[in-house]
């Protein structure tokens, strides 16, 4: 595999399920539709899950666009049962 610079690597993980964690704290889970220079994010049937002690809720939010500069972690999500 060749390296790619930037966010130019992770044109191999549209289309795959990710979870990205943003500043302000919140957790998004969605398909990655589309990543910019910026690292700008576009997911799709995308839920935000809320956590409280160790339970937790996922609220449907759709199509969600992030702001690269709000994302602090992005990774892919292998298993289904999450």
């Amino acid at each position: 595999m060749n390296y790619m610079p930037g966010t130019a690597s992770l044109i191999e993980d549209i289309d795959k399920k990710h979870l990205v964690l943003l500043r302000d704290g919140r957790t998004l889970i969605g398909f990655l539709r589309s990543i910019d220079q910026f690292a700008n994010l576009v997911l799709h049937q995308t839920v935000e899950r809320i956590h409280v002690g160790k339970k937790y809720g996922d609220i449907p939010r759709g199509i969600f666009v992030v702001r690269g500069e709000n994302v602090v972690l992005l990774g892919e999500i292998v298993s289904e049962n999450c």
